[in-house]
């Protein structure tokens, strides 16, 4: 559709195709730093979103956005036409203080920043190839400390499901030392997802959205899952809150598990995506209509193999953070 024809709350925008990290769980595939796909050019972003009808939630994904040098303006101008912009960033270059205080002075809403080893470096070495703990507990503080909102994601399987509970007492403990209230004037958000097999992945169990909301229920009480988001009724995600010692954090759900065609979540009528030529489309349906013949876009899936035992979700806990 055409941008002035827009329904979606939420506006996903492929800023750039390059990344600095190598994570297993990858839906781009063979697109990741592919020289066939440029950034997102600037005047053409900018045409589309000032067309947008209704104010949107603008998402700044990739590749990694923090690696397109032009991310600040297309926030600015995202700002400048009342729209929300937010980011998803594996969160390297918010270790830099001064990179997330730019990232709040052009009008960044909210980060979502990937901890999926949390505080563990081992973890990490499984699902993003490398030791990220330092440099992300750091961006994670950057963020509370700097008032920019963080929503925490965390793909699982269950073999890293024990790293969620010291993250989330390590996400309290700053706010403690930075004295920021949980709740809706400074909106947290831990965002627990399965693995989805599509690009490259962890070839592991996939939890069922019941499974995974067990598990929180297991970990934090007895959470209240609501299916219903942004008007829009749901079948594969919800949303949950539970109390913390510095208030009300919220949480989010989402089962990644892909259809017959491979693709996860398709027809959405809540997120759509800017396309490379500019007019919007579904988002993950996008992808799978896509002549690979001309583009690269889902190529065969790598798989890339993972233990499968299912440690850590024996015996119930039940805890206030």
């Amino acid at each position: 559709m055409k941008p002035e024809n827009n329904t979606y709350p939420i506006l996903s925008v492929q800023t750039t195709y390059q990344c600095n990290m190598a994570c297993a769980n990858c839906y781009l595939g063979d697109m990741l730093n592919n020289p066939k796909f440029p950034d997102v050019d600037v005047k053409k972003f900018e045409d589309v979103i000032k067309r947008l009808p209704n104010k949107t939630h603008i998402r700044f994904i990739g590749a990694e956005p923090t690696l397109n040098g032009n991310l600040f303006e297309l926030i600015k101008i995202t700002k400048k036409f009342n729209h929300r912009p937010n980011m998803l960033t594996n969160g390297l270059k918010l270790a830099d203080e001064d990179y997330v205080k730019g990232l709040k002075e052009s009008g960044m809403t909210w980060i979502g920043l990937s901890m999926n080893g949390g505080l563990d470096d081992e973890v990490y070495k499984r699902f993003d190839n490398g030791k990220y703990a330092k440099l992300k507990m750091r961006a994670l503080e950057n963020c509370i400390k700097n008032n920019l909102v963080p929503h925490v994601n965390v793909i699982i399987d269950p073999s890293n499901v024990h790293i969620l509970e010291p993250l989330i007492s390590h996400i309290v403990s700053l706010c403690e030392k930075y004295n920021r209230k949980i709740g809706p004037h400074f909106p947290i958000m831990i965002r627990v997802k399965s693995i989805g097999k599509m690009g490259n992945f962890l070839d592991s169990y996939t939890f069922t959205i019941y499974e995974m909301i067990n598990l929180m229920r297991n970990m934090l009480g007895d959470i209240v899952p609501n299916f219903t988001i942004d008007g829009v009724k749901e079948t594969n995600t919800c949303t949950f809150d539970f109390k913390t010692s510095m208030g009300k954090m919220y949480g989010k759900i989402t089962d990644w598990s892909v259809d017959d065609d491979g693709l996860p979540l398709t027809n959405s009528k809540r997120r759509g995506i800017i396309t490379d030529d500019y007019q919007i489309k579904p988002f993950f349906d996008y992808y799978g209509k896509i002549d690979e013949t001309q583009h690269p876009r889902l190529e065969q899936p790598k798989r890339l193999p993972i233990a499968t035992k299912r440690s850590g979700l024996d015996g119930p806990r039940k805890r206030t953070l």
